[in-house]
């Protein structure tokens, strides 16, 4: 049994870094001019008036859109 709790731990783990690899590319494809680094599972995205870019535009609210 630990074999296999193994295994799904190890697919769910290969499955979020694909994703979040995915997402930074999307990201950096649809936001010029913002830093977007893919970290262990997470996306970060940075860069200058990041904060009133999120406001005005509603893609930076919900960037789990760009995975479908």
């Amino acid at each position: 049994m630990k074999g296999l709790q193994a295994r799904a731990e190890e697919a769910g783990e290969h499955a979020a870094t694909q994703a979040a690899l995915r997402l930074r590319d999307a990201a950096r494809a649809a936001l010029p001019g913002l830093s977007v680094e893919a970290e262990a599972g997470r996306v970060v995205i940075s860069g200058r008036e990041l904060r009133r870019r999120w406001l005005r535009d509603a893609v930076l609210r919900w960037p789990g859109g760009w995975l479908r």
